[in-house]
């Protein structure tokens, strides 16, 4: 600037050089304009990781952990519904802000730690081309969010009839009060554990495969069969809930709660029940409509169109 005002840095008086530097102003917002420096937590190379991660540990981790908390704390009064909503409510933000905390933090470190997530180009790599574009995958018939709702969904019922007698054994009673009936440890629940594994190794290749293949198709309306049959079989020849429990609820003054969960048991066998059938059809229809479908084709030959 000075040797365009006919100036020399070494020969320009100190009045000529102050003016110039008071016409450039600030240094430090001069400096931010030539080299700004990071002014951000994540900054776009890492974001995209960033936010995948938290999606899917805040939407894995939560979820197990509210249904575990709202068991372990309906155990404790199975009459108490609300205490254990919001216990498990007020423990799942609690997790939640921790989980935040912590991948933020880790990602904030991988930022400033100057690496680059892999898959970035790097100077002096080869120049991209066309034939680097992958194939454009099949749309998904059964969508991620679903399967990990029905994993979970799972493991909540397993959960539910598992927990009320291993906290009881834990804490010292031999012979706690059970809401399912006693006899059906014999045959039935064994069972139903047996299924429900079968099942959660179904919903497993579902939540990997994503679309109704014939292999998931048959296997699954074989599921689904047999869970009509059992639920059908256990209604109708097994009492399902414990006397026991029952006289515990009218002990309390709660008898017309007993009677509701009695008539209650039928309806939700029946809606159950439905439910297979629907999934068994859906299943199907889905699978011929895959078989439709024209094969994968690759992004190139959308460009070239």
């Amino acid at each position: 600037i000075l040797e365009e005002r006919g100036h020399s840095a070494k020969s320009a008086e100190e009045s000529v050089i102050t003016e110039t530097l008071e016409e450039l102003g600030d240094p430090k917002p001069l400096a931010f304009k030539y080299a700004p420096p990071k002014r951000y937590l994540i900054g776009p190379d890492w974001y995209e990781g960033y936010v995948t991660v938290l999606r899917r540990v805040l939407f894995t981790a939560l979820p197990v952990f509210t249904i575990v908390r709202f068991i372990l704390t309906l155990t404790g009064d199975p009459l108490d519904f609300m205490n254990a909503f919001g216990e498990a409510l007020g423990g799942a933000f609690s997790v939640g802000i921790q989980i935040l905390f912590w991948v933020t933090l880790v990602f904030v470190l991988l930022e400033r730690s100057g690496e680059k997530p892999d898959g970035l180009p790097t100077p002096g790599s080869r120049a991209w081309t066309i034939d680097q574009l992958p194939e454009l995958p099949r749309k998904r018939q059964i969508s991620i969010a679903e399967s990990l709702i029905n994993i979970v969904m799972y493991l909540f019922v397993i959960l539910w009839v598992v927990s009320p007698i291993v906290l009881a054994r834990l804490q010292g009673d031999s012979n706690p009060v059970q809401f399912l009936h006693p006899n059906l440890w014999n045959f039935w629940l064994p069972g139903f554990f047996v299924l429900m594994g079968l099942t959660l190794i179904h919903e497993l290749f579902q939540l990997k495969i994503g679309n109704w293949t014939p292999a998931l198709t048959v296997t699954n309306v074989i599921l689904g069969l047999a869970w009509i049959v059992y639920i059908a079989a256990l209604v109708i020849t097994q009492d399902v809930i414990n006397p026991a429990f029952l006289e515990m609820l009218a002990a309390r003054g709660a008898g017309e709660v007993g009677q509701v969960v009695t008539w209650t048991v039928g309806i939700s066998a029946a809606v159950i029940a439905g439910i297979y059938v629907w999934d068994i059809i859906h299943s199907i229809r889905m699978a011929r409509q895959l078989k439709e479908e024209p094969s994968i084709i690759n992004v190139k030959s959308l460009l070239t169109l």
